[in-house]
């Protein structure tokens, strides 16, 4: 197992300040870095996570930053589409790299030849740098016309973990450098021009020399607003309010998961003292709406949701106004027909669900009901307080609106679940355990149009099936009760009659897609072992055709052996009598 890189019991990431090191560095001037390698990429040849190829110098342009190489701000189609020039080119220095090899991580690289060979951090450059950076540094490259500005430290995703092989959660890589700003940094390009290996950079402007970019990490993400926020990695804001309006008003401040993360901090500031709509037990309703979420433009975040006090949702879309991967994957609407997409139309969560992982031993996982709210965990749009169970086919009425909803499944949860919550892959991770037990959400469709708002009640109007809760659902499928390496696995198994098979494809309501899909290869697998059961235990003879059970077949194979046996010993009996 990885070592617990320098975070203590109570999750305090610790200061730039607190790293020595033994190697020599460029004896340059203060503000003078020299380039040490540049990095390209390939993206339609790329086979692994920020796989990187050197090219000794390269040309950068505002926006695009390397020409001639496509990287995440290139490419991704919403992120074009918000021309991120913040994010044009990302650097790293080696001091960062010696800061961090001191963790003791296994696979990362120790000596500084390696780095330059095999750089971590998806960067195109790397510096030898011994001095601070700060926001709204400017740097020129001596000989060119290439001038840079810094926008802000690298905040980190799940991919540093993978790509450096080390555990997600506090152990991993992605925790040590989010709050000490030892990921790196983005600059953007304000005149284009070349650079090379060996150029120099130099400091011409330094206008917020308050603001060092480890300063910044640790003021949003080092938790001193909120000492359980860095294992999650996770913004908190405990300094003034002046502060923050001061950062705010930077203008070359980057806005992908820093300038968004304040104003998600200043919502949440607000939302924290209003009351929670928990459920009220009446004669009429069976859960209460705690929170409705959109999709947010926050695009350095898995799922990304925002609250809206309130929405509009209609059948196929969901949510109106937000696209979701049911609605904007164009694989997914060419595949499958308009019914089909209308049961996945709206994704439920309950706050109960929330309350028995946080009893489970996720250490990144939060805390507290307030948390959950102002972030949700699993990209769902509603979140409700349901003390009740939940069953296939429930069909809920919201009360003062003509919104109706009808339960078509549990979630089957993806990766991305693992990613969010930073929690490892596999059986031990919060995907394979929200599987089985349906605490992933569920999946519903739009019966008929209408408005849901924050403390709407909703109101049981339909249960047709009441035998198949969603629990019951899941551990039928995904529980592993027809194979326990199946449900480590995150596929399906069954372990029950084919009545009750049959039974469930024949509900209307169950989902098509990872249920009835899934049901379907079971019974289709069922059927082929059933099928060589019968023909391997079926033995024809000339003119005669024996049929065997299972077990009787060890037992012919034993009485043909002993006969042959005793047939050779007989005859070297007779051998011996006869004599040569």
């Amino acid at each position: 197992m990885v070592p617990k890189p320098y975070i203590d019991t109570e999750y305090r990431p610790p200061s730039p300040s607190s790293f020595t090191s033994s190697y020599s560095s460029f004896d340059g001037d203060k503000g003078r870095q020299r380039v040490l390698g540049i990095y390209g990429r390939n993206h339609e040849s790329d086979n692994g996570y920020m796989t990187r190829k050197r090219v000794h110098e390269g040309y950068f342009i505002p926006f695009q930053g390397l020409v001639g190489h496509n990287f995440w701000h290139i490419y991704d189609a919403d992120v074009k589409k918000k021309k991120f020039g913040d994010r044009a080119v990302l650097l790293q220095s080696i001091q960062n790299y010696r800061k961090v090899s001191l963790a003791n991580f296994k696979k990362f690289p120790s000596e500084d030849k390696e780095v330059v060979q095999d750089p971590r951090f998806g960067e195109q450059v790397i510096v030898d740098c011994d001095d601070d950076i700060c926001l709204g540094d400017v740097y020129e490259v001596t000989d060119s016309t290439l001038k840079l500005r810094v926008t802000a430290p690298r905040k980190t995703t799940r991919e540093l973990d993978i790509k450096n092989k080390t555990q997600p959660g506090l152990e991993g890589i992605c925790h040590l450098v989010t709050g000490t700003a030892l990921a790196g940094w983005f600059c953007e390009v304000l005149c284009e021009g070349s650079m090379s290996e060996g150029s120099d950079i130099v400091l011409i402007e330094r206008p917020l020399p308050q603001w060092t970019l480890s300063e910044l990490a640790k003021a949003i993400y080092g938790g001193e607003g909120d000492l359980s926020a860095p294992k999650r990695c996770k913004p908190s804001w405990g300094r003034s309010i002046e502060e923050l309006e001061e950062l705010l008003a930077v203008p070359y401040f980057a806005e992908c998961g820093w300038k968004q993360k304040l104003r998600t901090i200043k919502c949440h500031d607000i939302e924290m003292r209003q009351t929670i709509p928990y459920f009220t037990a009446d004669s009429s309703s069976v859960a209460s709406v705690l929170g409705v979420y959109g999709r947010s433009s926050d695009l350095d975040e898995y799922m990304p949701r925002s609250q809206v006090p309130s929405a509009t949702f209609v059948p196929v879309k969901g949510i109106k106004g937000h696209s979701f991967w049911h609605d904007y994957d164009e694989d997914f609407k060419k595949d499958y027909k308009i019914f089909v997409r209308n049961q996945r139309a709206v994704l439920v969560q309950s706050i109960q669900n929330y309350r028995r992982i946080m009893e489970s031993d996720f250490d990144c996982f939060p805390c507290t009901d307030m948390q959950v709210i102002l972030d949700p965990c699993f990209g769902e749009q509603l979140i409700i307080d349901c003390p009740g169970d939940i069953c296939v086919g429930d069909v809920f009425a919201v009360t003062g609106s003509t919104a109706r909803f009808r339960v078509t499944s549990p979630r089957k949860p993806c990766s991305e679940i693992d990613n969010k919550n930073h929690t490892v892959y596999g059986r031990k991770g919060l995907r394979i355990f929200t599987l089985s037990t349906a605490m992933a959400g569920f999946f519903c469709s739009v019966e008929s149009e209408g408005k849901v708002e924050k403390g709407s009640q909703f109101k049981l109007v339909d249960r047709p099936f009441p035998k198949w809760t969603l629990a019951e659902v899941a551990t039928a499928i995904y529980g592993g009760e027809g194979d326990e390496k199946a449900r480590n696995r995150g596929t399906g198994s069954w372990g029950r009659s084919l009545e009750e098979l049959h039974e469930l494809l024949k509900n209307p309501y169950l989902a098509e897609i990872e249920f009835k899909d899934e049901l379907r290869a079971i019974l289709r697998k069922i059927e082929r072992k059933n099928k060589a059961s019968v023909q391997s235990s079926a033995i024809s003879l000339p003119n005669l055709k024996f049929e065997f059970k299972s077990a009787w077949i060890p037992m012919l194979l034993a009485f043909m052996i002993a006969t042959i046996s005793g047939l050779m010993v007989m005859g070297q009996d007779t051998r011996s009598m006869t004599g040569p």
